[in-house]
């Protein structure tokens, strides 16, 4: 019975910790594509900026201690290589590769835009794109692979997740295009 309750601690607290990251990442992205509009100034535009920037790096945390649980797991039996090197997992090495890749993705955003001032802007704008597929990658690793997503709640939460991130893309690109037909014609 001891080990049912140490093996159910690990189990929810990395499923806890993988849900919570994968939320973070998605408010992390869509603040971050919502300030790059410019609809917003001055204090909401600060929020919202506030808002991106510790929800990446809240989301990087609970990404590594969701990884870091799966150590103790003696059910699945992860390695340290097998979690830090994409696709060498034993069980679901692609799926878990993904998930890995995902947090490798976010480490680099996060790192580009605390060295800012050194990438420059244009280096660190390119590296900034990295937040589409990183999102991508952690929402196909957790509905493909998170144990929660038998259930439709879950199902569902990803489903909005992705559609609300697919509509901010879209609107995204839009303005983008609008923005450079304008400078075109000025």
């Amino acid at each position: 019975m001891n080990g049912f309750l140490e093996w159910l601690g690990i189990w929810a607290t990395t499923r806890a910790a993988g849900l919570t990251a994968y939320l973070l990442l998605f408010a992390s992205v869509m603040t971050g594509m919502m300030s790059s509009l410019k609809m917003l100034n001055g204090r909401s535009k600060s929020i919202l900026l506030t808002v991106h920037q510790s929800s990446g790096w809240f989301g990087f945390l609970f990404g590594l201690v969701h990884g870091a649980v799966l150590l103790f797991d003696n059910y699945v039996n992860y390695s340290a290589t097998g979690l830090l090197i994409p696709f060498t997992a034993h069980s679901h090495p692609v799926l878990t590769g993904l998930g890995t890749l995902s947090f490798y993705c976010l480490l680099a955003l996060l790192l580009s835009t605390d060295f800012i001032h050194k990438l420059g802007r244009k280096t660190w704008r390119l590296i900034h794109f990295l937040a589409f597929p990183c999102f991508a990658l952690a929402l196909t690793h957790g509905l493909m692979l998170g144990t929660d997503s038998q259930y439709i709640w879950a199902k569902s939460l990803y489903l909005c997740t992705a559609i609300l991130f697919a509509g901010m893309t879209l609107l995204r690109i839009g303005v983008a295009i609008l923005d450079r037909k304008r400078t075109s014609q000025a």
